[in-house]
Order: structure tokens, then sequence, then C-alpha cells
């Protein structure tokens, strides 16, 4: 074990330090280099595994709320690597004068790279194979630890299915139901209301999230201009051999870094051109400034009480559905985005324990808990499966890339009461969602409790007449 342990820390030191550290061929890079690509990490990089078992009582409801796996890039990102090309020609002419410490077998990688030409405008954003395999695992992994509620035989009134508009969304409810079924042409997938308060009420004319992403701009730019991402552009600039004005510029640093994370979620057998030109420690610095990014604009740094309340119809029927006997559906299923995959976790109030993420404090974070890689890669997921136990309080497990989710108050197995985890996100039950989905209110007040307040009221108005008189 001890022999194991300091490999791993040679290893890893090797890979911080080393100029010569050679992408290709280190054995260990699935473990210690591809975790690290912020919210674009391949999804089997980082999910654990759990024990359906947790709880001896009976499975007989399943939770779900996802972010869609591995994609395309947006249009803007397939323009920035299409105008790359003259600084990869830049990189090889480089190489051929001797300059450099990229080692030969990445290199070679990126003297035969080009760019995908069938990756256009026209599928942007759409899953790619490897995305839609990433969700069909997911489905039948979940499948075969609960048999009884994920069966192989699709019924309507079992399952809900709800998505956001875009088509990446549709694209993975029928890649999870592929995996469970074998077959998605059969499915009723919920039609996306527009506005969509459910999945992406921060769309819908909310001005008090747009003020609130101002100040992250701030702190990346900092970032970007302090010491540690000043040096990192420094290495890769003189690992790559370029001097002069050949030197590539922030924003032509991190659009090799896109092309690594991109072309290595959509083959993870293979190692991925550019990412050889990154160490370990240039990765934990520009995962660090995606961090800032969405630890303020959609996580904990951000306004808490707003980014909670923007996922108060989804705790909300969460809570109902986990707390309700009634209805036929047993199965529920929500595809969303990254963002509001963050915003969850604001509001279930987990990865919630960090010093403030600032431009400043780099050297302190490295063992943060809000860490994008990690807490929402690719294919992200929330799975809360509901036990039925003897004497009505039933159980609830929680899982996040299905290994246990451990709420505050909970098990450390992500095992809750389904009585303490309506007691913990009380405020949303009841709650009048479009009113305080983009608010800073700290409670709700339902119909009942507005008639509760109004008597009280006219009862105290009563008695002060009366003792007044």
């Amino acid at each position: 074990m001890i022999k194991v342990l300091i490999f791993l820390i040679c290893a890893v030191s090797i890979g911080l330090a080393d100029p010569n550290y050679c992408f290709s061929s280190d054995p260990l890079r699935l473990r210690l280099h591809l975790n690290k690509y912020s919210v674009f990490t391949a999804y089997d990089v980082v999910r654990g595994t759990f024990n359906p078992a947790t709880s001896t009582c009976t499975p007989s409801k399943f939770w779900f709320y996802t972010r869609h796996p591995s994609r395309l890039p947006f249009n803007e990102e397939i323009g920035r690597i299409r105008n790359i090309q003259p600084q990869v020609e830049n990189i090889k002419a480089a190489r051929s004068a001797g300059q450099g410490t990229l080692c030969q077998q990445d290199f070679d990688l990126i003297d035969t790279w080009n760019f995908d030409p069938n990756i256009t405008a026209e599928y942007e954003t759409l899953l790619t194979i490897s995305g839609s395999n990433e969700m069909k695992e997911i489905a039948q992994r979940f499948q075969q630890a609960f048999p009884t509620l994920l069966p192989t035989t699709y019924n309507r009134t079992h399952f809900v299915f709800k998505r956001t508009a875009p088509e990446r969304s549709e694209a993975t409810v029928k890649a999870f139901s592929d995996g469970l079924f074998g077959d998605y042409e059969q499915i009723f997938i919920e039609p996306t209301p527009d506005p969509d308060m459910l999945l992406r009420p921060h769309e819908a004319d909310c001005l008090l999230f747009d003020e609130a992403s101002v100040r992250s701009a701030v702190e990346q730019a900092a970032f970007i201009n302090g010491p540690h991402f000043q040096n990192m552009l420094n290495r890769v600039n003189d690992k790559l051999g370029l001097t002069g004005n050949q030197r590539l510029t922030e924003r032509q640093v991190r659009t090799l870094w896109e092309i690594c994370y991109y072309e290595q979620a959509w083959n993870m057998s293979v190692p991925a051109p550019f990412c050889g030109t990154f160490s370990l420690d240039d990765l934990l610095i520009l995962e660090y400034l995606e961090d800032l990014h969405f630890y303020i604009d959609w996580g904990h740094g951000g306004p808490q009480l707003l980014f909670e309340n923007l996922n108060c119809g989804v705790i909300q029927e969460l809570l109902d559905f986990m707390d309700n006997d009634g209805g036929d559906d047993r199965v529920r299923l929500y595809v969303s985005h990254a963002d509001h995959f963050q915003f969850l976790l604001v509001a279930l109030r987990v990865f919630g324990n960090d010093e403030p993420l600032t431009a400043a404090n780099y050297n302190q974070q490295a063992n943060r808990e809000w860490k994008s890689s990690i807490i929402s890669p690719m294919a992200t997921n929330i799975a809360a499966i509901r036990y039925d136990c003897p004497g009505g309080d039933n159980d609830i497990l929680f899982l996040i890339n299905e290994q246990p989710l451990v709420i505050p108050g909970c098990q450390s197995n992500g095992l809750c009461k389904v009585s303490f985890i309506r007691q913990r996100y009380g405020r949303f039950i009841g709650a009048n969602c479009t009113v305080i989905s983009c608010s800073e209110t700290s409670f709700a007040v339902t119909s009942f409790q507005s008639n509760t307040i109004i008597f009280a009221t006219l009862a105290f108005l009563n008695i002060f007449i009366l003792f007044w008189k």
C-alpha cells in the first residue's frame, strides 16, 4: 500500500512539475488528468458506485435529475477551434526548429490533428455517440440496481419524462429510455412550456439573476491577470516552443484546452491531441478559473436565496413525489443543463462549506468542495430513491453521480428520512413557485398561511379595539 502511495505521489509530482511529462504514455492519465476538465469532464472518469441495499426497506420510487451527457461545441466554440489553425502551424514550425519540450508522442498527435470538418454550426450542441452511450449505460446500471422500479418494458403511467427545449435534452431522455427499454420511439415526453418555469426559470426575464452575474467576470479577470495564470501561460508557450509574437494569448491557450476536453470526452480510449500541452498544475489553474465563474454565477458564491428559489418548482416536485403515496408514476426523469444543476446543489444546500472562492486565494482552495469537474461533469445527475418502511417514515437514498450524496443531517451513506427532508426543505411545500422563483424571499406564504395571517391580524385588531375602548 505504501509503495502504491509513493508511486502515486511521484506520478502527481512529475505531472505537476516535469516539463517533459508525456500525457500520451501516462498510465494514470484517466485518474489524474482527465478528471480536471471542469464541466466538460467525461462522466465515467468521476462516477462512483453505490449499494442499492443501503436501506432494508422496499424501493418504491425513483427520482432522477440529470444534465445532458457529452455534446458537440457551441457555434462560437466551433469558430474558435477552426480559427486556431495558424497557431497550430506555428507549433509545428517551432518543433521543426528544435524548440519546445513537448514529448514526441504528444507532438505526433498535434502534428496529425485536424478538426472534424463535419462539425459545423448546423450540428452545434447535439449529443455525441459517446454521450448517448453514457446515458444508456447510466440507465442500465440503475436498472440493474432497481429492477422492480426500472423494468425493461415501458408503461406510460409509471414514467414521467420532463426536459428543457434544446434538442440535446430530448436526445438525453431518448438515450436513457433506450438504455431501459431498448426502444425510445414509444415513450411520451412532457411538452416543454415557454417560458420553462420548472427547469429554466432564470431565463424568464429574471432581472435579479442578470444582476448577479457581473462579479464573476471581475474575479475571473483578476485571476487571469494574476501570477498563477500568467505563469501557466508561460509554461504552455515554453513547452510548445513559441516565442515573440507567436506566443499564444490567454484566449488561444484556453481554445487548445477546449479542443483537448471535447475530443477526449468523445473518445476516452485514446489520448486526445492538445491534452499533452498541459501539465496537471496547468489543468488545476484552468479548472479554478472555470470554478470562479460557476461558484459566483451558479453556486454558493452568488445570492443564496435567489439561487435556491430558482429551483422552487423542482424541489417542490421532489418533496411531493417522495411524500405522496398516491399516483401511478413511480419514475420521474428531469433533463436540464450545468447551470441549473448547480442551482439545484445550492437549493439542496450541499457542497457549500468552502471559504469563498476568489481570484486571490487559489492556493487555499485545493480541497474545495465546489469543484465543477467532480460535482457537475457531463451527464452529472442526482438520484433520489424512496424506500417504503414499516411505520410510514420512509427512507430516501440520495446519490450524486452514482455515489452517496450526503445531505447535512442525514447519514454518511446518503440515506435520509422523508420526515427530515420535509423539515429541511419545508419552506418550498405549498409555495407559489411562480412568485418566488425569481426572488430573494426567505419563505413562501401559501394561501392557507395567508388566510391564517389575515384572521390572526383581524383578531388582534378586535382585541386592541376592545382594550382601547
